[in-house]
């Protein structure tokens, strides 16, 4: 389960440059995600809000003991979740997660905002999942982390000389997908999709019709070009008839 949080460091290099200005969060909702996240903390035992890679290990270290302790870190997550209410998505963005954790940087609000992404996701709609192949899952983290980070490589490299995009994301969001499924079978592909798309989409939603379709039963790379190739298809239709349009005139 270690790499489900690593996807925030593969990912905010770039987001950070493509975040668009959202609606600012009003004040109450600052406050109570400040709120949240302190009860939310407490659990791990810290009394402000830590860097973001000691609580990455905080959870590591929970995890790392079995299932039984994802389950206790979900009723974790959800009570967060539902303390946070109605200021979600509101005030779900960088800048008021940096506000309300204190954190000094845009990055680290950013790896927050990914990580409770992941978190909402993993003990939400992929719950029941993710605890029948915990132990699938987990073993990708620990003993294939070098495939993991054979995509990482190529997204850095790629924003690095290209700089954020959609498309460079659908890309790294495949290629994670893929690891998952090479150990874990579809429904690994489908869970690791998932957390990526998860995590990703709370900074850069308008990317969301442009990356893979989850699935259980298929591919993301094939469901990925399935979309494209239906995109192109109804591009070439609505060509084609304005072309037999004009003629008539």
């Amino acid at each position: 389960m270690k790499a489900f949080f690593a996807i925030c460091l593969a990912l905010y290099i770039g987001f950070c440059a493509a975040q668009t200005t959202p609606p600012a969060c009003p004040a109450a909702g600052i406050t109570q995600i400040s709120t949240c996240y302190a009860a939310y903390f407490k659990n791990l035992n810290f009394t402000s809000t830590p860097p973001f890679m000691t609580y990455v290990q905080a959870i590591d270290k929970l995890i790392i003991q079995g299932v039984s302790s994802f389950k206790t870190m979900c009723t974790w997550s959800t009570t967060r979740q539902t303390c946070i209410g109605m200021y979600d998505p509101m005030c779900a963005t960088g800048a008021a997660f940096q506000q309300a954790l204190g954190v000094s940087t845009k990055n680290e609000a950013y790896e927050y905002l990914s990580a409770y992404g992941t978190n909402n996701w993993e003990c939400g709609p992929g719950y029941s999942d993710v605890v029948a192949n915990f132990y699938c899952l987990e073993n990708v983290g620990l003993n294939h982390k070098s495939d993991i980070l054979t995509c990482y490589s190529a997204y850095n490299a790629s924003i690095q000389q290209n700089g954020f995009s959609c498309s460079a994301l659908a890309t790294y969001t495949t290629c994670y997908a893929n690891v998952y499924k090479k150990y874990c079978g579809a429904i690994g592909g489908y869970i690791g999709c998932s957390l990526v798309k998860a995590g990703a989409l709370e900074d850069v939603p308008y990317c969301a019709d442009q990356l893979p379709i989850c699935s259980k039963n298929f591919e993301a790379h094939k469901l990925f070009g399935m979309r494209h190739k239906l995109a192109a298809k109804r591009l070439a239709q609505k060509n084609h008839n304005n072309g037999d349009a004009s003629k008539i005139h």
